[in-house]
């Protein structure tokens, strides 16, 4: 007897549960394979972040520069408002990645976003001599103005993100 498959082996799918009760079951919301998103949950719903098209992708980071480029890797992002004090002297933003955690932090320069980062212990995302209170793993990210600190235990999503942040500058398409 055959064995066929709708979809290539590599493919990440999710396929809602069959369930007898009305409401239907949320949906995955770490990546999807389209740039397009659905979501059943109240709050994804209120927070699900979409590409602003008047964003100007030159230069230095700007928030809706990470989100495209979040986006444009698969990512649905969730923004949950501000992030967490006390690791940077800037104000952040939090956004949820599925289960995850990426808070987002925009210095003026590069340069502030170095000696922000000099100031921290890189290993645990905590001031010096401080107290780390992630919940899970941190991994801290930097990229010229950008310093995003990703709380997951998921090595495959961590490296998707790292890789999607650290692939370059925001740059203007031709």
């Amino acid at each position: 007897m055959a064995c066929s498959r709708e979809q290539s082996p590599g493919a990440d799918t999710v396929r809602a549960p069959v369930s007898s009760s009305a409401s239907p079951a949320p949906t995955r919301s770490d990546s999807l394979a389209g740039k397009t998103a659905t979501s059943n949950g109240p709050a994804a719903a209120a927070g699900v972040v979409a590409i602003n098209s008047a964003c100007v992708n030159e230069g230095a980071w700007q928030p809706c520069s990470l989100e495209r480029r979040l986006i444009d890797a698969g990512f649905v992002l969730v923004n949950t408002g501000a992030a967490p004090t006390g690791v940077f002297p800037v104000a952040g933003t939090s956004y949820t990645l599925g289960t995850a955690g990426l808070h987002v932090y925009l210095f003026a320069s590069s340069k502030a976003r170095e000696t922000a980062v000099a100031a921290i212990d890189t290993v645990t995302v905590a001031p010096r001599g401080g107290v780390a209170n992630w919940p899970m793993p941190p991994t801290l990210i930097t990229s010229n103005n950008l310093a995003a600190v990703l709380v997951s235990d998921n090595g495959r999503l961590v490296e998707r993100v790292q890789n999607a942040i650290t692939a370059g500058l925001p740059s203007a398409t031709h």
